[in-house]
């Protein structure tokens, strides 16, 4: 029941992420509210893997340098037109760790997050990929709107909305 829990957060801030996607234009992508603050496109880049690869941090313990490496580049082919198959790719692989581990993990494994703070699996899947979606998806969000797309309104942030 706690696995299926944290999945469906997943999913659902993937879906609210596809929903998002259908309003960002081409005149997005480079919008950033502070010089020092992520772009529109760098805010995608990073949310069509994030839960994906926490994930994968927390199972498979395997992202050595030259993987990040492949990770990025991987990011930097992502465009308006293949985010929505980005963000349906990386909910198939959300799946699959999930499938992958038990409901007794989520609650004894001890994991470590990238800060080095050591969590129990269930609570370190919901402080980070599932926190971490969620902030960076209402980032993307607020740069919208700030970019002029007034039409946005909190039931476009916070709920799933009929195709």
């Amino acid at each position: 029941m706690y696995k299926e829990h944290l999945y469906k957060n997943l999913e659902r801030e993937i879906v609210l992420l596809k929903q998002l996607a259908r309003v960002i234009e081409e005149k997005d992508l480079d919008f950033r509210p502070h010089e020092k603050s992520r772009s529109n496109i760098e805010l995608m880049r990073y949310l069509s893997g994030l839960g994906a690869n926490m994930l994968r941090w927390f199972i498979d313990n395997d992202l050595s340098p030259e993987e990040w490496a492949k990770i990025r580049e991987h990011q930097k082919t992502l465009s308006i037109e293949n985010f929505p198959a980005r963000l349906d790719e990386q909910l198939v692989t959300i799946k699959r760790y999930m499938d992958a581990i038990s409901e007794e993990e989520l609650l004894t494994k001890v994991v470590t997050l990238p800060s080095k703070e050591p969590m129990l699996l269930g609570m370190a899947i919901m402080n980070a990929p599932v926190k971490w979606l969620a902030a960076y998806r209402l980032q993307l969000f607020v740069n919208l709107k700030l970019n002029g797309h007034e039409h946005l309104s909190t039931k476009e942030a916070w709920t799933v909305l009929e195709p």
